[in-house]
């Protein structure tokens, strides 16, 4: 049975792009990562109402870079009409890119790696263990980097290079904490291109 869909409002920003708006009361989970690009039709996140999902869809004049950051709750409680987040049009984002300097990537120099399901994530093998890899350490292709547990089974999380993501980077931040709840494609980790720094 194929999850329902809800379309998203939207409303102009007076610089160009958009914001995009709850079309119902609820709880808000999904948001794309910053910097994404988005267009009419895609899915901009999950609206739960009555412990129902629904997927979010944007309106067919929308599109532009993800410009706002994920909400701090796994799961945000929205009104009708709330901002769920911002559109900006793509050359604006390139611009805002370059204004941050050197070395910045499109969008603003972030690079984030989804997770590839929902579940809970731990970044250490058991209890008390030292994590499997630290803010700072470089991360590759099949590299062990967490578990994912899913209804009491732990899958390890292996780094697995998507589109627009690098073979080797280096993990600037963890985005969930240890032990936290993840949604599927929820941002898991900042990355930043290029090998870790050594001494």
């Amino acid at each position: 049975m194929s999850r329902p869909a809800l379309t998203a409002r939207l409303r102009p920003r007076p610089g160009g792009g958009f914001e995009v708006l709850s079309p119902a009361v609820g709880l808000y989970a999904g948001h794309p990562p910053r910097g994404s690009t988005l267009r009419g039709g895609e899915a901009c996140g999950q609206l739960w109402i009555l412990g129902a999902a629904a997927e979010l869809r944007l309106p067919a004049e929308a599109h532009g870079l993800v410009a706002s950051e994920p909400p701090p709750l796994r799961r945000q409680p929205v009104v009708w009409g709330g901002v769920l987040l911002r559109l900006e049009p793509p050359r604006a984002g390139a611009a805002a890119a370059e204004a941050g300097g050197a070395g910045t990537e499109p969008g603003d120099g972030r690079l984030v790696y989804p997770a590839p399901a929902a579940g809970r994530f731990y970044r250490s093998p058991e209890p008390g263990a030292e994590p499997y890899l630290q803010e700072g350490e470089e991360i590759h292709p099949g590299r062990t980097f967490g578990l994912l547990e899913v209804m009491k089974t732990f899958n390890p999380l292996k780094y697995e290079p998507g589109p627009g993501l690098p073979e080797r980077a280096c993990i600037r931040r963890f985005l969930v904490e240890d032990g936290g709840e993840l949604e599927e494609g929820q941002p898991l980790l900042e990355l930043e291109s290029g090998e870790a720094e050594r001494a």
